[in-house]
């Protein structure tokens, strides 16, 4: 009976030290959370948004101000990513699908140049549909982060010519039909209606698979608002086509030829609508463009140049000499003037010169127009608490209203006034990237602080000594005393500074790290022990290694390479120390695995996605082309391969620790196997979806891939998991042999100490030396099953690759001993892998690369969590796997000590200690990359190189921590199974 209380009671002491254990990566990933935070809020900035609605001034009836006659109508129609070139076309077909197939702009245009003009226009970065919508409504520019908002759009409270125009002309004077993104901007389009007549039709807008729903559906309900045109004052068509052929399929192709084409049918037939219409006026644009590769949202040439276009039956424009180039955001102000509205607040925009010109070329009028918005920006900039009114600006706008005071020189009066809107426009972009230094020193304080906490951590914490049950004190007392004190002084003094939000969180975190510190002195049994071995100096030596990279922007740009570079030098190291293994089966073992180490690095190079800086000493091979986001069939071929030959590399693998056992057959053999077969049987679905010869079948086809996509998602990520932890999957057989035979033998043969000392039965546990890790193996492949799901072909081989690399280091790592003679150097360099996979999955440190149609792998429009989860598992999975792997590192051909319950509470140490190599990898990164964005914060790259890494190293780190945090509490999980089995 004590003897059944004891064990009770063991168990239940692991269990518990196994959940303290979590307190130490929840407080680190806890910190960097903190320090991101504060770093963040100091680099990216919101725009100040004025409250302010503008009314018409004296001005605009002014005897002297002459304004173009204004229409009683428009049709804004905005076709999503139309590239300023799809509407450009010379006559002579240049090769590209998309050439000649949207004519009718420009034909318009070259017969009827004071009817119709083509233009170039373009749009602020970040070019994503939700900052561009409002800063065509609004005349006001997005930030950098607004970017991080085009999935969580938020209601434009400040003035608009949407708003102006319902205050002007009444309520529900707004027909819509298109892109659910505006009802998100402006809920008030929502109610459209006229004498109980429906107005507004809006479309799911993010199901980028999906070419034709919206198309038809805002073509359907475009003709008949079209013959109810006395219901509405601005008739507004968002297709999404073009752009989700783009997104889908890349520019140059048969199905972005189909939409122009579709397109070009569209103002055709608009044109035809409205042609003895001169009360109408026709806008057509791109709210941004598309790269090379149909995606957006970067400040590239292709995303950034839109198309537009204009018509009115009435003549209306000057004609020029060649096509004008003008900011997006002039729409605003010129709109507004030809409908009659006042110039929105916040609006920074010109008036385009054409338009206000007229075919008569008044230039009274375009003075009287520039005077008009220059008299709105200086209003605004009156307003403003950030602009000096005595500066050089202001001076220009006090020089232009004189000379309209004194001098009747329209010409340079118009000259004038669009110099002020110019040089104010300039210094509102320079304004808007001015930082808080002083919250982004905090941040680089804290990540400093939380590093060196860590690497103090990993250095005094020895696991195999001390246990988990001693967290307790140190991090629940101490840590948790301190960060209430560090909060209370910290709220204090930044009421004192007007810094509150900031200090607090600063007090809060350097109170729990001097906790920590002031707990670790009186923490009994802390000793280093060889925190500065060889193999440890090379890990960190590696961290610092690829920090510096973030010091240039040509080698954030070849980031990827310099990886390959790294690792490959590791694993030439690896294989000197292989040489020196005096064991020749040890030595050949180390050998091999330290050239197949090399050779993965190398091929880990070879997938990849160029970005814009690249060009043209990059060549993509992600996809079927260049030009194209479909995957291409030798990849879907490779993708069958890999999955019929991986799980016979895993077993290999298994193998040499005799733990192909027990339940590895049926999870590995078959159910990896099978899971592996599914997932390329999904993309080779998605393939054929993509051939234009499929359309027929294209529902059916659809079906299919979300039957399987589904499915495996319960497997991989609910059904395996949960059995895992309720079945206790050993990978173990037990052989018992009858020894009475050899007892007889050894009588027989007056060998009696033989006899006496041989059990009647033996009992063998095969794969005993391998129990912990061939355990935490099987739910490690269901969670890369899931990411090999979410990625692309060539992205699922990639993850694999890394898998089977993973393996090979920790081969390696048992072959020369490194878990024991420095536990950080196998996680720090899986994290570097991590890393060079990231980009070897068709990523890149921009938001463009961002595969935003994986969203929809499980269902056709935004389901969270389903839409986050794969969005995440793509983006990030290799650091998810990087992170999960590291209980590897200690548990890899690790047996267990049966009935001692010291061993299995030291292994949880080890295991913790283990993965703060990891996050010591992710924290001093994103330490590194602070210091080195905010001593480049002016340089020219800062938001096209510098700001997007920094967003990733951030991403890097937390994902990394995560994924520990699971890790550490699925290896708690094992132990406690192992433990309940062997204890």
């Amino acid at each position: 009976m004590s003897t059944s209380s004891d064990s009770r009671l063991r168990k239940s002491q692991l269990r518990r030290a196994t959940r303290i254990s979590l307190l130490v990566p929840v407080w680190f990933l806890t910190l960097h959370i903190l320090a991101l935070l504060l770093f963040a809020l100091g680099f990216l900035l919101s725009r100040p948004v004025l409250p302010d609605i503008a009314t018409k001034s004296a001005s605009y009836s002014s005897a002297d101000v002459v304004l173009p006659r204004a229409f009683k109508r428009a049709v804004v129609v905005l076709i999503d990513a139309l590239r300023h070139d799809f509407i450009t076309g010379s006559g002579d077909w240049d090769g590209t699908y998309y050439s000649n197939a949207l004519t009718t702009p420009l034909l318009l245009s070259v017969a009827h140049p004071e009817n119709a003009a083509v233009f170039k226009i373009i749009a602020d970065p970040p070019t994503t549909t939700l900052q561009r919508l409002k800063a065509l409504t609004t005349g006001s520019l997005p930030t950098f982060v607004d970017a991080g908002s085009n999935f969580n759009g938020a209601e434009v409270t400040e003035d608009s010519w949407i708003g102006q125009l319902l205050s002007a002309r009444g309520n529900n004077r707004i027909a819509f039909a298109g892109d659910d993104t505006w009802l998100s901007l402006f809920p008030v389009l929502a109610h459209g209606t006229y004498e109980g007549k429906n107005l507004t039709f809006p479309y799911e807008s993010f199901n980028v698979w999906d070419l034709y729903t919206v198309d038809r559906g805002v073509t359907s309900h475009l003709w008949p608002l079209l013959e109810r045109k006395d219901d509405w004052d601005v008739l507004i068509a968002h297709y999404l086509g073009v752009d989700h052929a783009g997104h889908r399929f890349g520019p140059d192709t048969p199905q972005m030829k189909e939409k122009l084409l579709e397109m070009d049918t569209v103002l055709k037939t608009l044109v035809d609508a409205i042609k003895d219409d001169d009360e109408t006026l026709l806008v057509v644009l791109g709210d941004h463009g598309m790269d090379e590769k149909g995606d957006h949202g970067g400040d590239s040439k292709g995303e950034v140049e839109a198309g537009f276009f204009w018509y009115s039956s009435r003549p209306f424009l000057a004609t020029v000499d060649e096509a004008e180039t003008i900011n997006q955001i002039d729409l605003v102000p010129t709109l507004s003037l030809l409908l009659d509205i006042p110039v929105p607040f916040n609006n920074l925009g010109s008036p385009i010169v054409s338009a206000m010109l007229g075919p008569e070329r008044n230039f009274q009028t375009l003075a009287s127009a520039s005077r008009i918005v220059s008299e709105q920006i200086y209003g605004y900039r009156s307003h403003h608490p950030s602009f000096d009114g005595t500066s050089e600006i202001t001076e220009l706008y006090i020089a232009a209203s004189e000379a309209w005071n004194t001098s009747r020189d329209y010409v340079r009066i118009s000259e004038l006034y669009l110099a002020f809107q110019k040089q104010n426009l300039k210094a509102c972009r320079e304004m808007w990237a001015k930082f808080d230094v002083p919250s982004m020193v905090a941040g680089i304080v804290l990540f400093l602080a939380s590093v060196v906490s860590l690497i103090v951590f990993y250095a005094t914490f020895n696991g195999s000594i001390e246990c988990p049950s001693d967290y307790l004190d140190l991090l629940a007392a101490k840590v948790g005393r301190g960060a209430l004190l560090g909060l209370a002084v910290g709220t204090g003094l930044g009421y004192l500074q007007s810094r509150q939000f900031t200090a607090a969180i600063f007090g809060l975190a350097m109170g729990s790290i001097l906790g920590f510190a002031k707990g670790l002195r009186g923490l009994a049994g802390v000793n280093v022990k060889s925190p500065l071995s060889k193999w440890t100096a090379l890990a960190l030596l590696s961290i610092v290694l690829h920090g510096i990279l973030f010091a240039s922007n040509s080698y954030v740009v070849w980031e990827a390479r310099s990886l390959s570079f790294l690792l490959v030098s590791f694993g030439f190291i690896l294989l000197v120390a292989s040489f020196r293994l005096a064991d020749t089966r040890l030595r050949a073992t180390a050998v091999f695995h330290s050239i197949v180490f090399i050779f993965q690095s190398r091929v880990a190079e070879y997938p990849r996605i160029c970005r814009e800086e690249q060009l043209p000493f990059c060549t993509s091979n992600f996809y079927a082309s260049t030009a194209s986001s479909v995957s291409s069939l030798p990849a879907l071929v490779v993708l069958f391969g890999t999955a019929l030959a991986f799980p016979a590399i895993i077993k290999s693998f298994m193998r040499t620790s005799a733990s192909y056992e027990g339940s590895a057959p049926l999870w590995v053999g078959i159910g990896l196997r099978v899971a592996l077969v599914l997932v390329a049987l999904y993309w080779t679905l998605d393939y054929v979806e993509a051939d234009p010869k499929s359309h027929a079948n294209v529902e059916q086809i659809k079906l299919y891939k979300y039957v399987v996509s589904r499915l495996l998602f319960g497997v991989t990520v609910v059904g395996a998991p949960l059995a895992w932890f309720r079945g206790v999957p050993l990978c173990l057989r037990v052989e018992m042999t009858n020894n009475q035979e050899k007892i007889r033998q050894a009588v027989q043969n007056g060998d009696t100490d033989t006899a006496s000392k041989t059990s009647p039965v033996s009992v063998e546990i095969i794969g005993f030396g391998n129990t912990y890790g061939s355990l935490y193996v099987l739910l490690f492949l269901s969670i890369f099953a899931a990411v090999a799901l979410c990625m692309k072909p060539v992205g699922g081989i990639a993850m694999a690759g890394m898998v089977y690399q993973i393996l090979t280091l920790l081969e390696i790592g048992d072959t020369l001993e490194l878990f024991s003679s420095s536990p950080i150097v196998t996680p720090t360099i899986i994290a570097l892998m991590g890393t060079q996979y990231y980009f070897a999955t068709g990523h890149q440190a921009t938001l463009a690369s961002i595969q935003w149609d994986v969203a929809f792998l499980f269902t056709e429009s935004i389901r969270p969590p389903l839409t986050h989860i794969a969005l995440i598992f793509n983006t990030f999975g290799p650091f998810i796997l990087a992170g999960l792997a590291v209980p590897l590192t200690v548990f890899y051909k690790l047996s267990p000590s049966p009935r001692d319950f010291r061993a299995s509470e030291a292994t949880m140490g080890r295991v913790v200690r283990a993965g703060t190599g990891a996050m010591i990898y992710g924290g001093a990164l994103a330490l590194i990359n602070c210091i080195t964005t905010i001593v480049l914060r002016r340089h020219l790259m800062v938001w096209k190189i510098f700001a997007p890494r920094f967003m990733l190293a951030g991403a890097t780190v937390l994902a990394i921590d995560v994924a520990v945090v699971a890790s550490t509490f699925f290896a708690g999980t094992a132990i406690g199974a192992v433990y309940d089995v062997f204890g």
